[in-house]
């Protein structure tokens, strides 16, 4: 017998426990194909049949938040250089990450960077 403080959890807080790879997508600033064709090389994958989840907690730790990640063009203005600059010196700017081809950055470490800086206020 259960009782009402033992009920289990209602399923929409498990469906919330995963990542869709549309999802991931939209935060990591990629395409969904390309999530797909990485999934393997992404922190908390789980393949259900043919769709691809993730747990949010891995992937949580690994970006550091689920906030989108910023991509060159929105890092460009806030340090007030050119694209080609952020391109030329992304491994130097704090938040860096690099997926594949992509540049982005994790917007809680470089929000931490631009926020100690003066010259980029």
């Amino acid at each position: 017998m259960i009782f009402e403080s033992e009920s289990p959890q209602p399923t929409s807080q498990v469906a919330h426990a995963l990542l869709s790879d549309d999802e991931l997508s939209t935060i990591l600033g990629v395409t969904t194909d390309w999530v797909r064709a990485h999934a393997a090389e992404i922190p908390g994958l789980q393949r259900l049949g043919s769709y691809y989840r993730f747990l949010i907690s891995p992937v949580d730790k690994w970006l550091g938040g689920l906030d989108p990640l910023l991509d060159a063009e929105e890092i460009a203005p806030r340090l007030k250089v050119p694209v080609s600059w952020v391109y030329a010196n992304a491994t130097q700017i704090p938040g860096f990450i690099r997926l594949g081809r992509y540049i982005r950055f994790r917007p809680a470490i470089f929000a931490r960077f631009i926020g100690g800086s003066e010259a980029c206020s």
